[in-house]
């Protein structure tokens, strides 16, 4: 178990903590240190761990400490892409792809580089400092992390464009609509 004693709220039951525990994990791991985490048998946490495996939600891999389990990342992509559809607007969500734009931009500009490949090629100069090859290697996690979310602003604004075409839209549904419903 972990240095602290994770004190569980009342009304998470044993399947919501193996989940918790499970879905926040960033190393995967075995049944047994995820049942002592969330304070349920190993059985128990197996068999919460297989449906959630099953349902795509985890991914088991074997290690050398047994089957191990670690968030499916598609499946947290893809929920990711949803969440921003359904609570962001376009205009919000092409705000923060013009934001990522301009981030990379300036260290393009800063580091006299055209793409993040040639940043990653410049860590081997010679006349770079450990400190700034450091600083180039945090920059390097931060554009390759905006990658990811840029990929995923575009999906969400594909997203929703799809799905107001379909008139289906998650977000116009609490509005009312001004047109009558369609029959079968």
């Amino acid at each position: 178990m972990s240095d602290r004693s994770q004190v569980w709220p009342e009304e998470m039951d044993s399947a919501d903590r193996v989940r918790h525990v499970a879905l926040t994990r960033t190393t995967p791991r075995n049944a047994g240190w995820i049942a002592e985490e969330a304070d349920v048998s190993r059985d128990t946490a197996v068999k919460y761990l297989d449906r959630m495996a099953d349902q795509g939600d985890l991914e088991a891999i074997e290690t050398a400490d047994g089957t191990c389990y670690k968030p499916d990342e598609i499946t947290q992509f893809l929920r990711e892409v949803r969440s921003l559809a359904e609570e962001q607007s376009v205009d919000e969500l092409t705000n923060e792809l013009r934001t990522i734009g301009e981030e990379i931009d300036s260290w393009k500009s800063t580091y006299n580089v055209e793409s993040l490949e040639k940043l990653r090629q410049s860590i081997g100069r010679e006349d770079l400092s450990a400190d700034d090859r450091r600083e180039r290697l945090e920059v390097i996690e931060e554009w390759e992390y905006n990658i990811q979310v840029r990929e995923a602003l575009q999906l969400a604004i594909s997203l929703q464009s799809s799905l107001t075409r379909l008139d289906a839209d998650p977000r116009l549904a609490n509005r009312g609509s001004d047109t009558l419903p369609q029959e079968g």
